[in-house]
């Protein structure tokens, strides 16, 4: 698979740096689940027709 670049607003990174020194592992994942997951999605699906297209 290839790289994913994936962009954080301020507050997001607020988040980060709270999972960071609290090293909360259940917020860990509520992040991912809901901050990062619904991006990488979203870029895939973009990315899924153009990549199906060269393949044929």
């Amino acid at each position: 698979m290839g790289k994913v670049l994936v962009a954080f607003d301020e507050s997001e990174q607020l988040i980060l740096k709270s999972i960071y020194y609290d090293e909360d592992p259940e917020e860990a994942l509520s992040f991912v689940l809901n901050h990062i997951i619904p991006k990488v999605k979203k870029d895939l699906s973009c990315l899924s027709g153009t990549l199906l297209g060269q393949k044929g």
